[in-house]
């Protein structure tokens, strides 16, 4: 065995885990990040003790995305055999060097890792000074009796795998190399190494394991206290500012000793459960708005730098976003400061995930009290303790951090048992969470397994059973979801429906969408995934694109739909009476604006912006006299709320109204029959219907010809992502993408056409039989009317309507429905109903995986093309540069090909996105189920 692959060695001369700080004053901090000389081996025993051939990298980064073997991107499965604990003979090696000058030699000299995956041997000047494993957890060495005054030589060997590999599982890009921050420091001999601070009633307590100045301040800088030469402080402080993540008070604890000073920050925070399950911060309830952050960077792969990290944190803020999980290890120190500094609750998982246990032979799944699983073998058990030890002991200052998770699907055994024990010890008031115990407790019928979590936590749940949780009296743990709404591609669906379930539940504390952003490598401007790459043996597709933001962090419709999910205001409106409710824990809303505005066809009529007193989790009433108007397409009453700048919240009513009165056109234009086609002509158009089809061929408007091919009914969209568990009912039982249009009949009568028609999917009997009934007026206005029996065994379909072919001229269009983002009947609260202009190339959105994009429900009209289409009630809409073959066929961005078309859909209804990538179908009442549908719009010049 491999010294590598021994699970009970997973370090030699590392030392035990400590608080996270950089010291300053008498100690020198010397960062390593820059150029280092690299080679790379195939081979790691293929490394010769004398390198002669040196090429330079960059540290922190990962080396495939320098160009050293190829990213992999795998979710359940391990890249090589599952034999734990051995890892594959010819195990790759990148070697970096680099040198460091220590002008002269004092006190102790410490090398530290932030992040090196996945195993690392450190030299310095030759000799080896020991190593690590556990890519995401920090190492620290000695390295004083190795160092020498003046110029010296920081050898690392890191290798592709080691045993640690198998607990490191994750759903995510497989990288390599000095991912991190590295960096020595030079400190007193006496120096304190561990300090550890915490805050009870109005006190903030200090313990160290050696003797310093303590000194406390408040976040303004000013001094509250100092005890001297004392290793543990009992500071007080008189009216202590509590600490929340909507008002994120830091005291500064600082010590020095030696002339060394280290400056930890901390809070007065506290965490309970109350009698009903419910979560409170400080006293208060609160509800956890989260997602779960991966590192990972188009460029980069696990390598960010500090303000992007930044930025993440800043743009979730944006989102209403107050939780974070960091999935699935522990996240760079400065992460962590940066949640404490601008307020987030943070879950904080060890790195350990074992995912690939349950496929290593088909069906096993998630046996984990076999001993093959690590969690149950004693010969883990000390990796399993001292990796959620190396998590615990650098982070426990944090005042953000809230709960810890001894890691992610890994079955639940006895060492995940130890860590918990291990955890209680430390009596730090902090929840325990294992999503693998809550599962196992109940798919195992194990109840007992409560017991070592404080949180009852479920990945992907229906609705159903969430408020069947929460309304069970026997349940007695609060309820999180530590992963929903799977945000892959075009979704998610029905995140609004979670948040309404959670808010009116005590005993739901919220939980944490999957995930922050996609992973992608960027290749030649094309974002890549799973399979993209030379050498994956095996890989899970584009499954990695699963972000509420691209990978960019730009923002799309589904980020939008969450930000109003999460949103600090939820109003009601009845009988003239508008109540606002604070969602807010902390916040009063009289330090935001509030604004409504009533709107009659998009034109706001009446409008008005105060200043509401309303206390955190309270409601206030406003009487709204709404103007009598009539309006041809409709009113709304929409309400903002502005924090900072930036709209944190928005809500619109529709509200009844007078419809406008249209005169009925009572001339008739000319009608002559020709053959198979009836032409229908007047002032400025002249239009061709087809008997053979049952449709318009030609509709010429001024002149000009308004279509390029023949409108037909269809119920196909461009698969999403989270159509995938239904997309062979959809294709392959149904085969709704290879769908005929039979017409049986086609009558003229009385200036209307009737057409007796079925849809059949190839070889498939018709599952749909319809009659469309067209009438013409003498200015050329066109009436549809379709009613259509779906086959009662027929699957719910994607959607019902016609698809039109447009002219490349008509890019430009305006509507009055959902807007300004593409919506949906289950993820349309980012939207409100208006008046919005746009264009085919502006409605694309650019998904990983081209897709079903574009779509605006709760439409009234939209104009394009030199013709208006109005629908008789409401519609739903899409216009596209892509034809929806051409967004099926696609797997890449740059594979997408346009047809020199505009494509314009008028559907009756579409359904709903759902997160069934990795979750729940669309809710029933989001799909199209119905078996007797009637669709009316009408089509005119414009």
């Amino acid at each position: 065995m491999r010294i590598y692959e021994d699970p009970q060695v997973t370090s030699k001369n590392r030392l035990a885990p400590r608080d996270y700080y950089i010291p300053i004053g008498r100690s020198e901090y010397k960062p390593l990040n820059g150029q280092w000389s690299f080679a790379y081996f195939e081979r790691d025993i293929d490394v010769p003790e004398k390198i002669e051939k040196w090429d330079t990298a960059y540290v922190p980064s990962c080396w495939q995305s320098a160009g050293y073997g190829e990213p992999n991107y795998t979710n359940q499965c391990y890249p090589y055999p599952c034999d734990p604990p051995y890892v594959p003979d010819d195990n790759p090696c990148g070697v970096y060097e680099r040198e460091f000058t220590i002008d002269k030699l004092w006190g102790r000299v410490y090398f530290v890792f932030e992040g090196v995956c996945s195993c690392a041997f450190l030299y310095i000047n030759g000799r080896e000074v020991g190593f690590t494993q556990g890519s995401h957890l920090q190492a620290e060495f000695d390295i004083t009796d190795y160092v020498k005054r003046g110029v010296n030589t920081v050898r690392v060997k890191v290798l592709k795998w080691c045993c640690g590999s198998y607990l490191e599982d994750q759903d995510m890009f497989r990288f390599n190399g000095i991912f991190r921050d590295c960096y020595i420091l030079i400190r007193p001999q006496e120096h304190i190494r561990n300090i550890y601070v915490k805050t009870e009633n109005n006190r903030v307590l200090v313990f160290a394991d050696r003797a310093a100045d303590i000194t406390l301040y408040d976040a303004e800088g000013k001094l509250i206290g100092i005890e001297k030469n004392t290793k543990n402080a009992e500071l007080e402080v008189e009216k202590p500012v509590f600490w929340n993540a909507e008002r994120p008070y830091l005291y500064k604890v600082r010590a020095e000793r030696n002339g060394e000073i280290i400056s930890i920050n901390t809070a007065f925070r506290t965490i309970e459960i109350d009698s009903e399950y419910a979560l409170r911060i400080n006293g208060v309830r609160v509800k956890l708005h989260g997602v779960n952050h991966h590192d990972t960077h188009p460029s980069n792969g696990w390598c960010m730098a500090n303000g992007e990290l930044r930025r993440d944190l800043e743009l979730m803020k944006k989102l209403n976003i107050n939780c974070i999980r960091t999935s699935h290890y522990p996240p760079a120190p400065a992460f962590l400061e940066m949640c404490d500094e601008l307020g987030f609750y943070v879950v904080l998982e060890t790195d350990i995930e074992t995912h690939g246990i349950g496929q290593r032979r088909v069906g096993v799944g998630y046996d984990s009290d076999n001993p093959v699983w690590p969690c149950s073998n004693p010969d883990w058990k000390k990796e399993f303790i001292e990796r959620m030890q190396r998590t615990v002991l650098r982070d426990r200052n944090h005042p953000s951090i809230i709960m810890w998770s001894l890691g992610n699907e890994s079955g639940f055994g006895d060492n995940h048992k130890a860590m918990s024990d291990w955890v209680r010890q430390q009596r730090d008031g902090r929840l325990i969470h294992c999503e693998d115990a809550s599962r196992k407790s109940v798919d195992y019928n194990h109840p007992e397994l409560t017991a070592y979590t404080d949180v009852f936590s479920w990945m992907y749940p229906l609705h159903s059973a969430v408020k069947a949780y929460a309304e069970d009296k026997e349940k007695k743990q609060p309820y999180f979801m530590c992963e929903y709404a799977h945000s892959m591609g075009n979704s998610p669906g029905s995140v609004w429906e979670y948040s309404e379930l959670v808010d009116k539940y005590p005993k739901l504390i919220g939980g944490c969408i999957w995930e922050w952003a996609d992973h992608t490598v960027v290749v030649d401007g094309v974002q890549k995934y799973g399979g993209d790459f030379k050498g994956e043996l095996t890989h899970d597709g584009n499954f990695c694109c699963d972000g509420m933001v691209f990978s960019d962090r730009s923002f799309r419709a589904g980020s939008l739909e969450i930000k109003a999910a999460y949103q600090p205001m939820k109003t009601v409106y009845e009988n003239g009476l508008l109540t606002v409710f604070n969602r807010y824990d902390f916040t009063d809303l009289s330090e935001c604006e509030f604004s409504y505005s009533v709107k009659c066809d998009g034109v706001k009529v009446k409008s008005e912006s105060l200043r509401l007193k309303v206390p955190p989790h309270g409601n206030t009433s406003l009487k709204i006299t709404v103007p009598e108007k009539k309006c041809m397409y409709g009113m709304t009453l929409d309400c903002a709320l502005i924090k900072n700048g930036e709209r944190a919240a928005h809500t619109q009513h529709i509200l009844p109204v007078k419809p406008l009165q249209t005169k009925p056109c009572k001339k008739t234009g000319r009608v002559t029959q020709n053959g198979g086609n009836i032409i229908f002509s007047g002032n400025g158009y002249r239009y061709t219907f087809s008997r053979h089809y049952g449709m318009f061929t030609s509709l010429i408007v001024g002149g000009a010809e308004r279509i390029c091919g023949i409108p037909r009914l269809s119920v196909w969209r461009a698969p999403i992502d989270n159509d995938r568990l239904f997309l062979h009912t959809w294709r392959e039982t149904e085969r709704f993408d290879r769908v005929f249009t039979k017409i049986y009949g086609c009558e003229y009568n009385n200036g209307g056409i009737t057409v007796n028609g079925s849809l059949s999917g190839i070889s498939r009997a018709p599952f749909c039989r319809f009659i469309l009934k067209i009438m013409v007026d003498g200015n050329g206005k066109i009436d549809f009317n379709v009613t259509a029996d779906i086959n009662k065994d027929t699957a719910w379909l994607p959607r019902f309507g016609f698809e039109w072919e447009l002219p490349p001229t008509a890019d430009a269009f305006s509507y009055y429905g959902s807007g300004p983002y593409e919506s949906y009947c289950d993820s349309d609260h980012a939207s409100s109903v208006g008046f919005y202009s746009s264009t085919a190339d502006g409605e694309y959105v650019n998904y990983v995986r081209p897709q079903e994009h574009g779509n605006h429900n709760k439409t009234k009209m939209v104009a394009i093309g030199g013709l208006v289409f109005t629908a008789f009630d409401l519609m739903e809409f899409n216009v596209s540069r892509y034809s929806t073959e051409a967004l099926t066929a696609a797997a890449h961005t740059n594979e997408l090909k346009k047809d020199g078309k505009v494509h314009l859909r008028t559907d009756y209804r579409v359904s709903g996105l759902g997160s069934a990538s990795c979750g729940p179908e669309p809710l029933e009442e989001y799909k199209l189920s119905e078996k007797q549908i009637g669709f009316g719009f009408s089509v005119m010049p414009k």
